[in-house]
């Protein structure tokens, strides 16, 4: 691969990750102000695609001068605030909406950009070239070209699918408002005539007024009904006018002022009906407590009840590895933990803690959801774990080049398979069960063995990391020369770790290019 193709590459990574962070950042702002999640993107997906292009472009122009902070601070407001100001301008004259508005802030520029978060593109890209980006380089370099032409491919394909639906959901609703203004024109010239004929006593029109006033109000029901039919289908509709609370329309803003009305009105309709949903959903899936009554052990998702699962998690991992290890040729007993005291294997701790977290609330959801979720999760934390491992130690415990459809060796899609499988039965079954076993557990034993197998936990993982960066040592050839050093050949050989992970390989840790920018893309 050319050094052009390696930053086409390298920049398609920055593009899509700071496209999701900045989506990260623009939910969470909206979360402190509106007190509630909205998906603030452009795109249905969680990318804003102005972050990723505005990060590529302060990188490509800006890198050269990145010994200077202060030229990295100029450039970055000035390009930054340009960007901006180009996007809210072409949306504006391609879609005939203003997406955004700063009119009301000083020191703004057509309502596109203002000043004070020009300062923020500017502090903001001037960290960036500065020290981020270096380090992000650092990551995805190495990264295989296979994974990142499958992964980058992907991710391009969804998100153009994603552009695509978009732009045509937004000239929909242009035609819908367009559509709109012609019905309210016809219902307001047909009133005006109705009126004009009342106010000049028109004997002759008596009649024809009386069937005009009944057929109006029966095509008004009709349009009425199918209006809030049409809006509680439309999902891009609800989201973008949450999303945007400042949208406005250059030639049917009073149409869309109703549409929002409108869905304001559904929401607050449907919000208590909901509410009671999720209240029944959560109650047949979670404990609860009638008012009054004292809140058992570990009740929620508190440190104690996480705690536990990653115990079980833990545990039930060891069971899974030697039963899987008895049932492969030559089916025998074969030992598989993850740390040097006790049957556990954090792997699986971790994960299922992972798991609850990112899933506690999709337990009504359906099976495939819920098994697509746990696998996604699944593979990438199993593929972070062991490059973590590798980074820190030196060292991997499962290695999958040889089988079909890897990354990197980390993981592959059968094991993200099994990840699956295991999500759903634990979203779906084990999670219940064990929740109301734990919350059974009384306050007094669960908060002292909470204490006990924590402090156990963290000082068999330190002994475990000891161990193992200690034997790193002494196939590099590192003598022994402190007590500490000592200790661990003393009561943790080699062959005490051979026998203990008979997997794990000594292959070095990652090579890190040094940071640097990446290189120039091709020239026309």
């Amino acid at each position: 691969m050319g050094k052009a193709g390696a930053g086409m590459i390298v920049y398609l990574w920055f593009f899509f990750l700071f496209s999701f962070l900045g989506w990260c950042a623009e939910v969470a702002f909206a979360a402190v102000r509106q007190k509630k999640f909205v998906n603030r993107g452009f795109l249905n997906g969680p990318l804003c695609p102005i972050y990723g292009f505005g990060v590529v472009l302060l990188d490509f122009l800006l890198q050269p001068f990145g010994r200077s902070f202060a030229v990295l601070l100029v450039g970055s407001l000035v390009l930054g605030s340009a960007l901006e100001w180009l996007a809210g301008f072409l949306l504006e004259k391609l879609f005939g909406q203003k997406w955004w508005d700063y009119s009301d802030q000083p020191h703004n520029l057509g309502g596109y950009v203002c000043l004070s978060f020009s300062v923020v593109w500017a502090v903001a890209g001037a960290v960036l070239v500065r020290f981020v980006l270096p380090l992000v380089y650092r990551l995805v370099a190495p990264i295989p070209h296979t994974v990142s032409l499958v992964a980058l491919g992907i991710l391009g394909a969804l998100t153009l699918a994603d552009f695509v639906v978009t732009v045509a959901q937004i000239v929909g609703l242009n035609r819908k408002l367009k559509y709109l203004e012609y019905v309210s024109g016809k219902l307001r010239q047909g009133s005006e005539q109705l009126g004009r004929d009342v106010a000049a006593g028109a004997e002759a029109v008596h009649g024809k007024r009386k069937k005009w006033e009944k057929d109006w109000q029966k095509q008004a029901a009709r349009l009425k009904k199918k209006y809030e039919k049409g809006l509680e289908k439309d999902w891009f509709l609800r989201r973008l006018l949450k999303a945007f609370p400042d949208l406005t329309s250059l030639k049917h803003n009073a149409e869309l002022e109703e549409l929002r009305q409108s869905v304001d009105l559904l929401r607050r309709r449907s919000s208590q009906a909901l509410q009671r949903r999720n209240e029944a959903a959560l109650a047949a899936y979670e404990s609860t407590v009638p008012e009054g009554e004292e809140k058992p052990f570990a009740f929620g998702l508190c440190y104690s009840k996480l705690f536990a699962i990653f115990m079980i998690g833990n545990v039930v991992g060891c069971v899974l590895e030697t039963l899987y290890a008895l049932a492969l040729p030559p089916h025998q007993l074969e030992m598989r933990v993850g740390l040097v005291l006790g049957p556990f294997i954090p792997v699986y701790g971790l994960g299922a803690v992972a798991i609850t977290l990112c899933l506690y609330k999709m337990y009504n959801q359906k099976d495939v959801l819920i098994f697509l979720a746990s696998m996604f999760i699944g593979g990438a934390f199993e593929y972070l774990c062991s490059f973590l491992q590798q980074a820190v130690f030196g060292t991997v415990s499962w290695e999958y080049s040889d089988s079909a459809l890897n990354i990197g060796g980390r993981t592959n899609l059968m094991y993200a398979f099994f990840w699956g499988i295991l999500g759903l039965v634990w979203v779906k079954d084990l999670y219940p069960f064990f929740s109301r076993q734990i919350q059974r557990i009384p306050k007094k034993t669960g908060r002292g063995l909470t204490v006990f197998l924590s402090l156990f936990m963290a000082a068999d993982i330190l002994l475990s990391a000891g161990a193992v960066y200690r034997e790193s040592q002494r196939i590099n050839g590192v003598p022994a020369t402190n007590a500490v050093q000592e200790f661990f050949d003393t009561y943790f050989p080699d062959e005490f770790l051979d026998l203990i992970y008979p997997h794990m390989q000594y292959v070095g840790k990652p090579e890190l290019p040094e940071p640097q920018a990446p290189p120039p893309l091709p020239q026309e």
